[in-house]
């Protein structure tokens, strides 16, 4: 309990923090577009503007980080004593008490799992080659990359998949391969530690890349670029593309059993190639669409149906539009935010009311899930 209450406090601070930088960084200064990985429409926000958004914002910001929290904490509690204890001792097992236990961590760690650690840090530069150096952009690299990884390495698709993450951030942030390539072992670090929580959810390999791309900044002082928040036509594009894409995902993952990886892959490889052909928003939009793929890899246990994956891919589009001020260029973004996206849907799916207002099917992970309908 102590473990989900921690994992739920820090959740929910990380999330109430990312949108009040963003909101305070509109509302006390102008923002001034530096280049970055996706160019989004920016509306200029007035003071009052900016007041009623924030009038509107903060409770649910707020309601929002709480179920978030609340998710986090059955998550951790769900684990058996078992488990509970493994994801301790992965969680624990970089602590420095002692040189000799931090060498037998580190020796236990690589000689059990070292090829998947490999597989993230690997896909990370070669990521970054093809986005730039090939000119291929962020997106189309990290496609093709994980659909070459599902047909030729099934078995570390999700590692390699989670490493071309960490390959999309921003020249900017990491100039030198290098940088690249050390946030890729952070995160691969991460993803073997991380296994057996949050299992299914969309936007956890995401996650795992941004938080081994952000602690390599903390350590290089690197810094990203700003945005603009977009306008508000811009933003019911972005709810509508995200609600599609994570449907598609979804469907072509579950229904037709392909997998997540290449469900994911695929629909961001054709927004990409389409998208800013057809649209001036495209890039905008595919990098939305890429997103709520991400919410799209949900697994039917935790979202068990179109309906309420549908709502995830649309908070996809919100959040990225909330967001767009702040994290610009950070390798795992989107996937942080389709990961945020997930949990509160599975945590609006966790009260009564809802459940039997709402025609969704009832999750099967038991996560706090009211099952007499």
């Amino acid at each position: 309990m102590l473990v989900g209450a921690a994992l739920g406090v820090v959740t929910a601070t990380d999330t109430s923090a990312a949108f009040a930088a963003a909101w305070s960084i509109v509302a006390t200064q102008s923002i001034v577009a530096t280049p970055s990985v996706v160019a989004t429409p920016s509306v200029v926000a007035t003071p009052s503007v900016v007041s009623s958004l924030l009038v509107v914002a903060t409770p649910l910001v707020g309601v929002g980080a709480v179920l978030v929290g609340y998710v986090s904490l059955l998550e951790a509690s769900s684990l058996s004593d078992d488990g509970l204890v493994a994801a301790v001792d992965s969680a624990t097992a970089w602590l420095p008490s002692g040189g000799r236990q931090l060498g037998h961590s580190t020796r236990v760690l690589f000689d059990r799992q070292s090829d998947t650690v490999l597989a993230v840090a690997l896909a990370a530069p070669l990521t970054r080659v093809l986005a730039v150096e090939f000119g291929l952009g962020v997106i189309v690299a990290a496609a093709v990359v994980g659909l070459a990884a599902d047909q030729l390495l099934p078995t570390h698709a999700a590692a390699v998949y989670c490493g071309t993450f960490v390959g999309m951030a921003s020249p900017a942030l990491f100039p030198a391969l290098e940088t690249v390539t050390a946030a890729g072992l952070v995160a691969g670090v991460v993803f073997v530690a991380a296994q057996g929580v949050f299992d299914g959810f969309g936007g956890k390999l995401g996650t795992t890349a941004f938080v081994g791309c952000a602690a390599v900044a903390l350590l290089t002082g690197a810094g990203g670029g700003t945005g603009t928040l977009p306008s508000p036509e811009t933003v019911g594009a972005f709810v509508v593309v995200g609600t599609v894409a994570a449907v598609a995902t979804y469907w072509h993952a579950v229904r037709l059993d392909r997998g997540a990886v290449e469900a994911s892959a695929l629909v961001g490889l054709v927004a990409e190639l389409l998208l800013p052909a057809v649209a001036a928003d495209g890039p905008a939009l595919a990098a939305v669409t890429f997103c709520a793929s991400f919410a799209g890899m949900v697994s039917p246990t935790r979202l068990p149906c179109e309906r309420s994956v549908a709502l995830a891919g649309g908070l996809c589009g919100l959040l990225v539009a909330a967001t767009s001020p702040v994290f610009v260029g950070a390798g795992g973004k989107l996937g942080t935010i389709a990961f945020t996206s997930c949990l509160l849907v599975r945590g609006l799916l966790t009260l009564d009311p809802v459940v039997r207002s709402l025609p969704v099917a009832v999750p099967t992970d038991g996560l706090g899930t009211p099952h007499d309908r």
